[in-house]
């Protein structure tokens, strides 16, 4: 049985004061701070630049919604980027998800356990969830919705996850 679960992966991720450096403020990737993320055993060099990608992505949405509102450009840069708390919720929500994605591409088919969530509030219908079995690729999983803190015990005899 493999367990997965999201405060797991988080636990191992660097401090927040590297995943702060993670943007630049013209809203590129800092290759520096990246590193933070190389000694992740659970995430490939690609999946590093994907959650790197889409963290950014998100902040130039951002910027871009502000620029759509006639916000100066130095202003919407400033209000994008000058939420580091936000910031490192993206990136941990991001690694989450991007995890979550490559187990349910690995071992789409087999079932797994709903694990209860580490939230202080949890979704009140992920709880209906817990310890019920369900298959992965077959509806929603631990770690689709935003923010879910939800795990999963995938109902195989491997013990790590092969990712």
């Amino acid at each position: 049985m493999i367990r997965y679960h999201p405060i797991d992966l988080i636990k191992k991720i660097s401090p927040p004061s590297k995943i702060e450096k993670l943007i630049r403020g013209n809203l590129t990737p800092n290759k520096a701070a990246l590193s933070f993320l190389d000694g992740a055993d659970f995430l490939s060099k690609d999946s590093v630049a994907r959650v790197a990608l889409k963290t950014i992505k998100q902040y130039k949405a951002k910027y871009d919604d502000l620029k759509d509102q006639d916000v100066p450009a130095a202003d919407a840069k400033e209000e994008a980027t000058n939420d580091n708390k936000l910031l490192i919720n993206r990136v941990q929500n991001n690694i989450v998800n991007q995890v979550a994605d490559e187990i349910e591409d690995q071992y789409s088919g087999e079932y797994y356990i709903w694990l209860p969530s580490d939230a202080s509030e949890p979704d009140p219908l992920h709880q209906l969830k817990y310890g019920r079995n369900f298959q992965l690729g077959k509806g929603e999983k631990p770690g689709d919705r935003y923010g879910c803190r939800c795990g999963m015990s995938i109902l195989v005899k491997e013990t790590k996850l092969k990712l």
